[in-house]
């Protein structure tokens, strides 16, 4: 990642000497994007509006099934 506010010059998790497991740290794309919406000022966790009333919220949880390895605090 670049620009944006991240952090540069930092490597997140390891992988095995071939590169095709992750060893430590995975990442999921909902911790990519709940960083996104925190260097943005949104509360990644907040509820959106929703005119029919329902619970929709700005990133998905672990509640809704989604794997999550954390938000990328050591790049942002």
């Amino acid at each position: 990642m670049a620009g944006g506010g991240f952090k540069g010059g930092h490597v997140v998790g390891a992988s095995d000497a071939k590169g095709e497991e992750v060893k430590e740290r995975p990442v999921y794309p909902v911790d990519l994007i709940g960083s996104f919406c925190e260097l943005l000022g949104i509360d990644p966790d907040g509820k959106l509006p929703n005119s029919q009333g329902l619970d929709v919220r700005v990133t998905a949880s672990a509640a809704d099934g989604v794997k999550s390895g954390g938000r990328l605090r050591e790049i942002t």
